[in-house]
């Protein structure tokens, strides 16, 4: 009954986890963690291969130990009942200070010294490619930060019970139950990115919103111009392209696709992508605005063309309820 029980819950954690973790893993960079717990796994199972390996390649054990410690550790240590990796973050500082504990904390969290040159390098060129010039390391860093304690829940949260429960039943000889695991972890990872592409807006990740509003904020004069220039280019576009305006006043197609080709003056590719248009139409006047959609507690970043002619930055000029619709229309 015991063993039935755990499986039970272990199989409702691998239908929920996957689900969320693609979720999340559209909002910040935890790629990297993923990737790094699946070459541990791959070394798991093919540990002996690359213990081998190791012994003929010098290059190979130094990129090597990293996995080849986490099979060393769950040989020597099995994992713990599943509740324990559930329940795992709320027992900070237990992993910390019990020697033990922090070891196989380690195993996920720890940086040997290539894999912090990797982690270095990574941001270096995450700041050269989405900073400069209007945003410094100043900007980078909190964004950074903030990156690192999401990918640290991600870990804590979800991949240490889905790993330790691999291990767990390749251990007890479990195939089939281990299978199953995996099968409904592949459906959860497959509704989860179905329900993302059905999506009309792409999912704009943190760090993305956070330099939207920063580099706006930092160079205003330039945001306008590129602002203004994406609703030029849109509206020459609207009157061929009439099917891609919603009903609910959403703006797709060519017209979208031209005001963000143009934002690229100013604004990174994936800023210009967290914009939208909205269009409406009251007695003679056609407006359309160029937003980003604002989230809690902050005002929308937003500029409107009235007419194909005035720019206009004035919100007592649009209908009442306009940003209430521009937010209904991006959900």
């Amino acid at each position: 009954m015991a063993r039935a029980l755990d499986f039970v819950l272990r199989l409702a954690f691998f239908a929920a986890a996957p689900f969320l973790l693609v979720f999340i893993a559209a909002l910040f960079p935890v790629t990297g963690a993923i990737a790094q717990v699946g070459l541990a796994l791959a070394a798991f199972f093919a540990s002996e291969a690359l213990r081998r390996l190791v012994t003929r390649h010098r290059l190979a054990a130094y990129a090597l130990s990293d996995p080849l410690a986490f099979e060393a550790y769950y040989r020597a240590h099995p994992p713990r009942p599943f509740l324990y990796y559930v329940f795992y973050p709320l027992l900070f500082p237990y992993w910390l200070v019990v020697p033990e504990a922090r070891r196989e904390f380690l195993l996920y969290k720890g940086y040997s010294l290539a894999s912090f040159a990797l982690v270095l390098l990574s941001l270096v060129a995450q700041y050269l490619v989405s900073f400069p010039p209007q945003l410094g390391v100043r900007d980078f860093l909190p964004i950074a930060g903030g990156s690192f304690v999401a990918e640290t829940v991600v870990v804590l949260m979800f991949l240490m019970p889905i790993t330790t429960t691999v291990v767990h039943y390749h251990q007890q000889r479990a195939p089939g139950r281990l299978a199953a695991l995996l099968v409904v972890g592949l459906l959860s990872v497959s509704l989860a990115v179905w329900r993302i592409e059905r999506r009309r807006d792409p999912v704009v990740s943190f760090a993305t919103r956070m330099r939207v509003r920063m580099r706006t904020e930092a160079a205003p004069g330039g945001a306008y111009r590129a602002q203004a220039a994406a609703l030029r280019a849109a509206w020459k576009t609207l009157p061929h392209e009439r099917d891609d305006i919603d009903h609910d006043g959403k703006v797709q197609g060519e017209a979208l696709q031209a005001a963000q080709d143009a934002m690229r003056t100013f604004y990174r590719n994936d800023e210009a992508h967290a914009f939208d248009l909205w269009l409406t139409r009251q007695h003679r006047t056609t407006t359309l605005v160029l937003y980003f959609e604002a989230r809690r507690h902050r005002d929308p970043i937003w500029l409107a063309l009235q007419n194909g002619a005035a720019i206009d930055h004035d919100a007592r000029r649009l209908p009442r309820g306009a940003f209430l619709a521009m937010s209904r229309a991006t959900q």
